[in-house]
């Protein structure tokens, strides 16, 4: 299952990094171009890859008991390890005997949520309540 990123987040890095890539491109092409063009020619190329990436892996995958978070680096967690759930105001922090996960819940797509709630709701926590049990989109 994958958490995806909102649209708007996604298209933003596409709506903006277009226009540098095209405007760094024709500098570069006539010659003209100087460190700040090569610069956002580069920002441009990043912004438009970054756009393909979201869209291919989304923010989180969870597939065979993994929580695997996208972002510069791929970070995996076992969702069993999984002793502790916090909800703060816009995040979740997962905690787990070897490493601590933070989901930004803004960026995610209101879609996508629901599936994310849905799963952390069913896990079974030692340490505490979890404060997403029972939670069902009627809910939200």
């Amino acid at each position: 299952m994958k958490i995806r990123y909102t649209k708007n987040r996604s298209n933003f890095n596409l709506f903006l990094g277009t226009p540098f890539v095209i405007f760094g491109a024709l500098k570069a092409y006539e010659g003209t171009a100087d460190f700040v063009h090569y610069i956002q020619l580069i920002l441009g190329i990043l912004m438009v890859s970054s756009f393909f990436l979201e869209r291919k892996f989304g923010y989180l995958s969870i597939e065979n008991g993994m929580l695997t978070k996208y972002f510069f680096i791929k970070r995996v967690i076992k969702i069993d390890n999984i002793t502790n759930i916090q909800s703060l105001p816009g995040r979740i922090k997962l905690v787990t005997p070897q490493k601590n996960l933070s989901i930004n819940t803004s960026i995610i797509d209101k879609e996508s949520i629901s599936d994310l709630y849905r799963v952390l709701g069913a896990l079974q926590l030692e340490s505490q309540e979890n404060p997403f049990t029972g939670w069902s989109p009627v809910n939200s």
